[in-house]
């Protein structure tokens, strides 16, 4: 079997609402679809996301890399042999998402090839993962809504708060969500960069009181001494996300004790870098937790099937339902979240199929 295209397809899905973080607006889901073809007629899913404000991708540089770098590469070779071919790619720096979209299709084609979905091929078993709910960053009344109904409709109890508006804008917020959710619910901030140390360390020792488990990019990465300052006052773990999108990132962040937790995010770094993130994370005893990266259901399937075959990532909440605010799915057979959870699918690869009528409705030409 040898690979003899990539297909990128731009498409954009607007979105219920916008998402607004304190490194930027959201109204659209502006994804690339990924498919590696091959002479024996399977073919491998991915998905990469433009989010310009933090790798500085759009859906043209991602379409532009695959067509004019990582396609060439790619012809010709063996589609199982997703290590070497990690290796032949790993020269194009940054690129994060097109080049983690091409391994996740690579993964995905490895299950249909052998017929097993790629939990099973990754060496795990079809472990449900807890859902996170990533809340709006707008007023404390709103957040505390949007949580309370995500407890109802789908039993969701952990929850991601959006942070850096303000002190005490975000401390209401968090005083709301967690009076809305009740004690025994897991919530994490997230501060996008937002905050200066300084900064950081007041905003979380006020929130002290409201039992948070993790603080995400609380203070800008370029930061070192600060990031380390903060990471000693103040008794919540750090956790790195855009300030480690590589190995190297991971352990810089790791072993300087600036953080002591990952977010994983698939979609960035395909399964094999993520495999690396993880046994890094490990050997440093460090966690993992599955974030997102504004994922439709294609890239959160990918991401559950990644997730439930490692369990000191499994035993974690992942963000797995940002699909909640798209107008529409790309998927033949949706994802949904029952009793918190979502669960694997059994099916070959990351277990899902692609509705070309919608392709074709949401699809950008270029």
């Amino acid at each position: 079997m040898k690979i003899t295209s990539v297909e990128a397809v731009p498409f954009t899905i607007p979105y219920l609402h916008p998402i607004v973080a304190a490194s930027g607006v959201l109204n659209s889901a502006e994804h690339v679809l990924v498919r590696v073809h091959t002479d024996e007629g399977l073919v491998g899913i991915g998905e990469a996301s433009s989010r310009s404000f933090v790798y500085g991708e759009s859906q043209t540089s991602i379409v532009a890399a695959i067509r004019q770098w990582l396609e060439p590469a790619l012809v010709g070779a063996d589609p199982l042999a997703v290590e070497d071919l990690y290796e032949k790619t790993s020269w194009l720096i940054a690129n994060n998402t097109a080049r983690g979209a091409i391994d996740l299709a690579l993964h995905d084609l490895r299950g249909k090839v052998t017929g097993m979905p790629s939990w099973r091929l990754l060496g795990g078993v079809s472990t449900p993962i807890r859902v996170t709910r990533i809340l709006t960053m707008g007023e404390a009344r709103e957040a505390a809504d949007e949580a309370r109904q995500a407890v109802v409709e789908s039993g969701i109890s952990a929850f991601k708060v959006k942070v850096g508006t303000g002190l005490r804008s975000d401390v209401a917020r968090i005083a709301a969500v967690r009076e809305a959710v009740g004690d025994q619910a897991t919530i994490y901030v997230d501060a996008n960069h937002g905050w200066r140390a300084e900064e950081a360390i007041r905003a979380l020792t006020a929130m002290a009181d409201y039992g948070l488990d993790l603080v995400e990019e609380p203070s800008p990465a370029e930061d070192i001494i600060g990031r380390r300052r903060l990471a000693q006052h103040v008794p919540i773990t750090v956790m790195a996300d855009e300030s480690a999108p590589t190995v190297a990132d991971a352990a810089r962040e790791l072993t300087s004790g600036a953080a002591r937790a990952l977010s994983i995010k698939t979609t960035r770094t395909g399964f094999t870098e993520s495999a690396r993130l993880v046994a890094l994370a490990g050997a440093l005893g460090a966690r993992t937790l599955l974030g997102t990266q504004a994922d439709s259901m294609v890239g959160t399937a990918a991401s559950l099937a990644f997730g439930s075959a490692f369990p000191r990532v499994a035993c974690e909440p992942g963000e797995l339902d940002y699909f909640n605010v798209f107008t529409d799915h790309l998927v033949t057979e949706q994802l949904v979240v029952k009793e918190g959870v979502l669960i694997p699918s059994e099916r070959p690869g990351i277990g899902v199929d692609i509705d070309e009528d919608k392709l074709r409705r949401y699809r950008i030409d270029n």
